[in-house]
């Protein structure tokens, strides 16, 4: 590997060896069963949460797993309007006034949402 000359604190986490194979030559991850849902997000909290409404205007808050932080969060950034695959905790129960909790399965693409959008998966909240 060749010396990290110019960069400064940190630059040695964004070197070349960790960098994975392009988005382009993953497959498409598609919802297998009722719990996995598609979503946006409507809203960024901090700590690893977001908001996120499904095409039913039914909002959830998304837990993201620490495969979406640290290194993963180069190909898997999370902004508002970002669609995702999420999956419901179908086995807990909602407390009264409280969003029903759901973890981050997919960030899909800007070349992903192109081939979600034909498949007619996504309606209403998810079209642009």
């Amino acid at each position: 590997m060749v010396k990290n000359n110019t960069g400064g604190s940190k630059h040695k986490k964004m070197g070349r060896k960790f960098v994975n194979a392009s988005s382009a030559s993953r497959p498409l991850r598609l919802s297998t069963c009722e719990d996995e849902i598609y979503a946006v997000v409507s809203k960024t909290l901090g700590h690893g949460m977001c908001n996120v409404k499904d095409h039913t205007e039914k909002e959830y808050l998304c837990i993201i797993r620490n495969k979406f932080k640290g290194r993963g969060k180069r190909d898997n950034m999370i902004n508002l309007g970002t669609w995702v695959l999420v999956g419901a905790r179908s086995f807990e129960s909602v407390q009264e006034g409280k969003k029903q909790k759901c973890d981050l399965l997919e960030v899909y693409s800007e070349a992903e949402k192109n081939k979600l959008k034909p498949m007619n998966k996504l309606i209403k909240v998810l079209k642009d």
